[in-house]
């Protein structure tokens, strides 16, 4: 079964965006390389930027995200994950979140 994760970072203005940018290289770097975790892309707007991957195990991969990867944007993220066939997603991190959501952004 796949599963889209998704790590969600608060982000308005430029910086932040080249922040994610960079991330997201990082992540390619050091976590698809399993083979077994694809990063999608990102998108980014409404405030809120998201980082997409499809992966087997959203629970092993974020864990191994969240231990291997150093970056200023991983000390305020949360994160959520779907079955790929399914709308709905489940809240992940941090313990105490209890819903999430991704914000459709416009596009023009």
């Amino acid at each position: 079964m796949k599963f889209q994760l998704v790590l969600q970072f608060k982000g308005a203005v430029i910086p932040d965006y080249d922040s994610l940018v960079d991330l997201e290289s990082v992540l390619i770097d050091e976590i698809q390389v399993d083979g077994k975790t694809i990063i999608d892309g990102h998108d980014f707007g409404s405030s809120e930027m998201n980082l997409f991957m499809t992966v087997d195990d959203p629970g092993q991969v974020l864990n191994q995200i969240r231990t291997k990867i150093e970056h200023p944007l991983m000390s305020r993220f949360k994160a959520g994950y779907r079955d790929v066939s399914e709308d709905r997603f489940h809240a992940m991190w941090p313990e105490t979140l209890h819903e999430f959501s991704v914000k459709q952004v416009a596009s023009l």
